[in-house]
């Protein structure tokens, strides 16, 4: 239908305008259409098709020949210009109240993202202060594991040391049988061995000791930042909200 209606209203116009169709025209402004013809008529004007595109002409730009020519009327023009003016106006209502809608949406997107990062900042605080205290635990246990493995290594060593003095004195000039020489060498290699794997346990230690305290270092300055920022976002989020005449207040 819309379709037919446009062919329909192109062949009145060819028909009721051949005026101007084919033809030259020259508009106040000096810009000359060229082979001007007629696409379609409005109440206050016409839709012009010409060599180098489309071009709507109001009455009004038009001499008063060819608006007789081509049907002006004045009353049916006021009227029309009335209702497109209203209807312009109806949209631009609609679009400000759209505006208005999606802005007051984004802002509540706004203060429920703060919100969100705020309950998030404080999350990784408790997490953090919870972490600080297990370090603050295990640190002192660790400090306690490496002098009890630092004191077991020494008397390992001292009692090995003993072990070979003894062992020197009796020589092999000595009155010790050659079967207490060697219980003694495997007692010693047992202590060494002993000392060895002391050794070890105290250096892993002291290393998971170290991590922990410079872990520890960190994480307090880390809570000192995030305590500070989260002040910062209450602060602002506060100011907004005085701003918005208690509206965070409102929506939650």
């Amino acid at each position: 239908m819309k379709l037919f209606r446009f062919i329909f209203l192109m062949a009145a116009a060819l028909i009721c305008f051949a005026a101007v169709a084919g033809e030259d025209y020259t508009m106040p402004s000096g810009r000359v259409l060229k082979n001007a013809y007629v696409m379609e008529r409005k109440p206050n004007g016409v839709v012009v098709g010409h060599e180098t595109g489309v071009k709507f002409v109001k009455y009004e730009q038009m001499p008063e020949k060819l608006r007789k020519e081509l049907g002006y009327d004045p009353e049916k023009c006021a009227k029309y210009e009335a209702e497109e003016r209203r209807a312009e106006a109806a949209r631009q209502k609609k679009q400000a109240q759209k505006a208005a809608e999606e802005a007051e949406e984004r802002q509540e997107l706004n203060v429920r993202r703060s919100k969100y990062k705020i309950t998030e900042l404080e999350d990784k605080i408790k997490a953090t202060e919870l972490h600080i205290e297990r370090l603050k635990i295990e640190i002192p246990q660790l400090e306690a594991n490496s002098k009890d493995y630092l004191n077991k290594a020494v008397g390992l060593a001292s009692d090995g040391g003993g072990s070979e003095k003894t062992f020197s004195r009796g020589g092999i000039w000595g009155s010790s049988s050659t079967s207490n020489r060697s219980a003694n060498r495997q007692e010693v290699k047992s202590r060494f061995k002993a000392a060895q794997a002391v050794g070890e346990e105290y250096s892993a230690i002291k290393f998971r000791l170290k991590n922990c305290q410079d872990e520890l270092e960190s994480k307090i300055l880390q809570l000192e930042q995030m305590k500070r920022q989260l002040k910062q976002m209450k602060k602002e989020q506060e100011t907004k909200a005085d701003k918005k005449g208690g509206f965070l207040s409102s929506l939650f």
